[in-house]
């Protein structure tokens, strides 16, 4: 069975350098292959992993509409237009949800959608998705349980907030939520919100600031390439090991 993971947290926290470097923390721990789910609509995940722009899920919702009748004919389309969206890699390979829907009635076409997004899910050792500021797809429930859910957040008492929030939120909604994580990206200093008992769950890491992702991502290099001189990327590989082993700093 897959491990999921889902990345969220308020707009402009870096949940996508934070969903890359996660990939990149997995694959270096000997977790592979790797699915990556860009579930903002304005998808940019590719751009971190050095993979081509990915044609969106949200067409299919209108493409399949518009196809032949006949739920096993829509069933069966549907698979081939899920697997022809899929950007492959060499141990990880990414799809992208698109845009949002239109004003029809997409009930019976996100049913499909989903199990179609499950079977694919199962295909891979782990899956991570990246989230937009939100948490529309959770909602949606296009992925049918969730392992990990990965809040990112700044530790200032708005990005606490918003990250309780958005737990909240999931608890509410009932999601299928196996454990929550607070991953703090670029913390003021270095002691700042790091001690646990004051968090209001359980610490993940605290990404420290690194000067050199920006000139890795200005080079066009993937972050799945990144060398563990890295600081951040050091982090998460530490992260990563104790998510793995269900461990809270």
């Amino acid at each position: 069975m897959s491990l999921l993971i889902a990345v969220a947290g308020k707009g402009g926290v870096g949940k996508t350098t934070c969903s890359a470097l996660l990939l990149r923390a997995l694959l270096a721990s000997g977790v592979r292959p790797l699915l990556a789910v860009d579930a903002d609509p304005n998808a940019n995940l590719h751009v971190l992993l050095g993979f081509p722009s990915p044609k969106g899920l949200g067409s299919v919702r209108e493409e399949l509409l518009e196809g032949p009748g006949g739920a096993a004919s829509k069933e069966e389309l549907l698979e081939a237009m899920v697997q022809q969206r899929v950007v492959e890699g060499n141990d990880v390979d990414l799809i992208a949800m698109g845009r949002g829907e239109g004003p029809g009635c997409y009930c019976f076409v996100n049913n499909l959608l989903r199990r179609s997004l499950s079977r694919l899910a199962g295909g891979y050792a782990a899956v991570v998705v990246d989230n937009e500021a939100g948490m529309e797809h959770l909602s949606r429930r296009n992925l049918r349980r969730i392992d990990h859910l990965v809040l990112v957040a700044d530790p200032s008492p708005r990005g606490m907030s918003a990250a309780c929030a958005i737990r909240d939120l999931a608890a509410d909604l009932s999601l299928p939520v196996g454990k929550s994580w607070l991953l703090l990206n670029r913390p003021y200093s270095a002691g700042d919100g790091g001690d646990a008992p004051s968090l209001p769950f359980p610490l993940l890491a605290a990404i420290p600031h690194d000067p050199s992702l920006p000139a890795w991502e200005a080079d066009g290099r993937s972050f799945l390439d990144l060398g563990d001189g890295s600081p951040a990327a050091s982090c998460m590989a530490g992260a990563i090991r104790n998510l793995l082993a269900g461990k809270a700093r």
